[in-house]
């Protein structure tokens, strides 16, 4: 599903050079839109799942921390 949407991009770019050479710009503009719009959509689902990864990171090393040790550190604050 990762590159769903940078095949439908390139395949739009792709299609947006061919009408530009049957000098058919409207069409060719909103080709390039549409892909501009799937790489745009391929690069969200990359951030996402990145921060999906860092908050199961995260979320692991908390509780590998421990309570106690959250009171420690509580305490020697005070």
């Amino acid at each position: 599903m990762k590159a769903v949407w940078m095949v439908i991009a390139a395949l739009c770019m792709l299609a947006a050079v061919i009408l530009i050479i049957q000098l058919k710009f409207e069409a060719a503009f909103v080709v390039a839109a549409v892909g501009a719009v799937a790489w745009f959509l391929n690069y969200r689902q990359q951030v996402r799942a990145r921060l999906t990864e860092y908050e199961r990171e995260k979320e692991s090393f908390d509780q590998g921390r421990g309570v106690d040790e959250e009171n420690n550190a509580e305490d020697s604050v005070s």
